[in-house]
């Protein structure tokens, strides 16, 4: 029974070591990303996470994390916003819950204001489309599957899609890194 006791504190230490070093950086979109094929846009971004384990979930995997399970404060960011945007007439995610998105990521039919328009087995584009901007964010796992990169890319369809970013830009950087290594954190 110690034996036992001592080899799960190891798994739990190596686990948390694990957890503890991941880094979330900015960085270049990777060359082979899918999302080039949605360029040009008014604004990108990239962020990455190296792992010192390959990652055994697919990108899929994580794309469900990232919508699905969000830390607390992103939550709570989230449900400011969904508030807010309802008076400008802009789409939220009422009457949705997370079999369908699941659903829609994994298989890749439209659930609302979201669709999948295009994957392969290293990286999943989720396209979040309104009336002001159309958001494309990707989760693309490197060939080694030691590197998690988050891509963003958003095109303003009118002046109130401009205002709208600027607005949760500030936000935009922290929530992804957060929600990027919290999606990793459960897969691992």
């Amino acid at each position: 029974m110690l034996l036992k006791r001592k080899s799960k504190n190891c798994i739990i230490y190596i686990r948390y070591r694990t957890l503890c070093s991941m880094k979330t950086e900015k960085c270049e979109i990777p060359a082979e990303s899918l999302v080039y094929k949605f360029f040009p846009a008014d604004y990108s971004d990239s962020f990455n996470v190296k792992v010192e384990q390959s990652i055994k979930a697919t990108p899929d995997d994580l794309l469900v994390g990232f919508w699905t399970d969000m830390p607390a404060f992103v939550n709570v960011l989230f449900k400011i916003r969904n508030f807010l945007v309802r008076f400008v007439g802009l789409k939220g995610p009422e009457g949705r819950d997370t079999k369908d998105l699941e659903n829609s990521i994994r298989n890749g039919v439209e659930s609302g204001f979201m669709s999948v328009p295009v994957k392969d087995e290293h990286e999943t584009v989720m396209l979040l489309k309104d009336t002001h901007l159309n958001a494309y964010l990707s989760v693309r796992i490197s060939d080694d599957k030691r590197i998690v990169y988050a891509n963003t890319l958003v095109k303003y369809n009118k002046c109130l899609g401009k205002i709208y970013f600027a607005i949760i830009r500030p936000f935009h950087s922290i929530v992804v890194k957060q929600t990027l290594k919290r999606a990793i954190k459960r897969a691992i």
